[in-house]
């Protein structure tokens, strides 16, 4: 049985449709590999540079052999270099893993890869028939609930959306500007990153960080001796029943995690809050309009499958932020994957 994709080729050495099919359906070997060496924290043993598998192995705690056969699959999949007889390196994609990279997703890679997930990801059919997540019937539960019952997995949840965060904010930061504003809300802001980005660009105002209090309590040690951390309060609570007061709402990558019903709720919940004339700033993906091929697709898979939300097109959101009281105003594309999204507080 072959895992890898690779075979026969037709002339000009183009994959066949067989093996291109055959590389996608081996996809999770890749992520069970990224998950292993983010785990084991290899990436930041090799920080330093190229040693040895069996130096390597005893570094992290994994059998000489087996570890030797994970760096030989990471690099068939480029995370990995030999330079050597059985001595590796880092590539620049495997620089991605270590803990203390720029572009880190370490986090995200535990996170993504954890057990839980891919128990979830297992039963994908379920979703597809039923329309639902798959939470309720596999965990007896939502996964938003495991998560408050499973710390280190919330942990590794939260920090991963943190290590993404931190371009998504300089980028959103770099095309609003906060100044007018006094008092800016980020809901479900996890480490309150996209935040910080804009109260440096509005020194007068003060800010609010709410999510669920585990998270809330992480935030709180992360933001110790931080020159911002005067200026943000910390709220511990649910925004689908009450977000504090403010002139500024800051929703990033929340209403993709939810359906429609509750999506207006939040906004609507934000909307009642809001002080005269605020404003609201929604950070999502979009689903392209007409329909094309986009990566955005795969994570409208996620959210089907593992919280029941949807990503969206710029008129679903629309109609969302008028469902919840928030008239739309202008779209502003980022550098990335991501679209600002505006709207003013209605009468």
């Amino acid at each position: 049985m072959s895992y890898a994709g690779t075979g026969n080729q037709d002339r000009g050495g183009r994959e066949t449709p067989a093996e291109h099919v055959q590389r996608l359906l081996s996809g999770f070997w890749h992520s069970q590999i990224i998950f292993v060496l983010a785990r084991l924290r290899v990436a930041d043993e090799l920080a330093a540079g190229p040693r040895p598998a069996q130096d390597l192995a005893a570094a992290v705690g994994a059998h000489p052999g087996a570890l030797l056969r994970l760096l030989r699959a990471a690099a068939t999949v480029g995370l990995m270099a030999e330079t050597g007889p059985d001595r590796y390196r880092l590539t620049e994609a495997g620089e991605c893993l270590r803990s203390d990279s720029p572009t880190a997703i370490r986090e995200l890679a535990v996170a993504y890869g954890s057990p839980t997930v891919w128990r979830l990801v297992g039963d994908f059919e379920q979703s597809v028939r039923t329309g639902g997540p798959v939470a309720p019937a596999v965990l007896g539960h939502s996964f938003w609930e495991h998560l408050a019952t499973h710390p280190e997995e919330a942990e590794h949840f939260a920090l991963g959306m943190g290590e993404q965060s931190a371009q998504v904010a300089a980028d959103v930061a770099a095309a609003v500007d906060p100044s007018a504003h006094q008092r800016l809300v980020d809901v479900g802001g996890a480490y309150g990153v996209l935040l910080a980005a804009l109260l440096e660009k509005a020194p007068a105002a003060t800010g609010v960080l709410l999510d669920r209090p585990p998270v809330i309590e992480a935030a709180r040690q992360r933001l110790q001796g931080s020159p911002l951390a005067g200026r943000i309060d910390l709220v511990g609570g649910d925004f689908l029943e009450e977000v504090p007061k403010g002139d500024l709402y800051l929703l990033k990558w929340i209403l993709h995690d939810w359906d429609d019903e509750h999506a207006v709720r939040i906004l609507a919940t934000c909307r009642r809050a809001a002080a005269p004339g605020a404003r609201l700033l929604l950070v999502e993906m979009l689903l392209p309009e007409p329909w094309a091929p986009s990566p955005v697709h795969l994570s409208d898979l996620a959210m089907l499958v593992l919280l029941g939300g949807r990503e969206r097109t710029r008129s679903q959101y629309g109609d969302l932020l008028r469902a919840g009281g928030w008239e739309p105003e202008e779209v502003t594309s980022t550098s990335g994957r991501y679209s600002i999204l505006q709207a003013a507080a209605m009468p």
